[in-house]
């Protein structure tokens, strides 16, 4: 019976294949340009999964080995202690410190960026407002100016009318004047 292939073999065995076989051939296709880079990519890929592979199985039995499994929970553990250790060394002498110095603390400055954030909408409500105003004064402006215009037409055509050396007959417009006359209007 044979023995099963460790990862570790399998990945070595994998890795030099690429190294002394594939790579070289690959390069030597792509000199020529006989082949695209399609085969140096698949080469490249082939070398990272047997290096992954290697890497993956020398991990495995690093922690597999009880000296070395002992000596990676001491140092978490003494890390977890520490860091609650430092966090509450931090927590009590910032606490005196913080108010002696008159710094504001954490809540202080929540609540600032909330008041600011107000401030800022508020802005925005504002100029929009102050916009939306503007263009409907714009728009009483240029209704008022079309009504004034309308105004005046009417004022004149009624003057017009009025006036002592009105001919009714000008006001049906152009084909009312004999082409003759309107040349001669237009010239002078």
């Amino acid at each position: 019976m044979s023995q099963p292939k460790s990862e570790l073999k399998t990945g070595l065995l994998a890795l030099a294949e690429v190294a002394l076989i594939d790579l070289p051939a690959a390069m030597t296709l792509r000199t020529f340009k006989a082949e695209t880079d399609g085969e140096l990519y698949q080469v490249g890929w082939k070398a990272y999964e047997a290096a992954t592979g290697i890497v993956s199985d020398l991990t495995n039995r690093a922690y597999a080995n009880r000296s070395v499994a002992k000596v990676g929970v001491r140092i978490l553990e003494n890390g977890l202690k520490t860091q609650r250790v430092v966090d509450a060394v931090a927590g009590a002498f910032f606490s005196a410190l913080w108010p002696s110095l008159g710094l504001p603390m954490a809540s202080d400055i929540e609540a600032l960026r909330r008041d600011v954030k107000a401030l800022r909408e508020e802005v925005r409500a504002a100029a929009y407002e102050r916009e939306a105003a503007a263009e409907q004064e714009a728009d009483d402006v240029s209704r008022e100016a079309e009504a004034a215009r309308e105004t005046a037409i009417r004022e004149a055509a009624i003057g017009a009318r009025t006036h002592l050396n009105h001919d009714p007959a000008a006001w049906i417009g152009w084909r009312a004047i004999p082409s003759m006359e309107v040349r001669n209007r237009v010239r002078r």
